[in-house]
């Protein structure tokens, strides 16, 4: 008798817990640093994550990078980011450094007083002054907001589009490490959901 439960309780865990359940991973495999998200090409500036769900009072921390390809042989000798968002939405709280400014001697300058307006500089600074490779996500910076009221707002990086990937003007750029100017081709966007 104990063997016919005991296989009874087996053949229905089995049953129960081997269903197919076959659901949408394109949530699941949505990662803002993924190449692929970026429509225009690279090298790219991103916030990561991409996609904030805060309640009104509450804070969140994003980041910004530069993307560029793991094939890449770009060397980069310095950034700048300027990034929009409603002040009466978001307040900002506080910048840190990224990886690109990190060194023995960095440089990142960060300009706020412009109300609704973040202006980063960061610039890598090194004894050869090679540069730094970015066959990878460079962090640039880290931002705290907190949020102010309800509704949904845009991190938006400063630029002006004849269409999805025709920039007509911008204020961010980027330098290799001779301050050469190197096209920016696509930019990731964030949006806050406050409720």
């Amino acid at each position: 008798m104990k063997k016919y439960l005991f296989f009874s309780y087996l053949v229905s865990f089995l049953l129960l817990g081997c269903r197919n359940d076959v659901v949408d991973l394109d949530e699941e495999l949505d990662n803002p640093l993924d190449a692929t998200q970026i429509e225009c090409g690279l090298p790219a500036l991103a916030f990561s994550p991409d996609r904030y769900d805060v309640a009104v009072g509450g804070t969140f921390i994003t980041d910004i990078y530069l993307m560029d390809s793991t094939e890449s042989e770009q060397w980069y000798g310095g950034v700048k980011a300027v990034v929009n968002y409603n002040p009466e939405k978001l307040e900002l709280i506080h910048i840190n450094n990224g990886d690109l400014a990190d060194g023995s001697a960095p440089l990142f300058f960060a300009d706020d007083t412009t109300v609704g307006r973040i202006e980063i500089i960061s610039i890598f600074v090194s004894i050869d002054s090679s540069g730094i490779n970015s066959s990878n996500n460079i962090l640039l910076a880290e931002l705290e907001f907190l949020s102010l009221a309800a509704g949904a707002d845009t991190l938006l990086f400063e630029r002006t589009e004849n269409d999805s990937c025709m920039i007509a003007s911008t204020s961010c750029e980027l330098v290799d490490p001779n301050d050469q100017l190197i096209p920016i081709r696509g930019y990731g966007d964030g949006v806050v959901n406050a409720q």
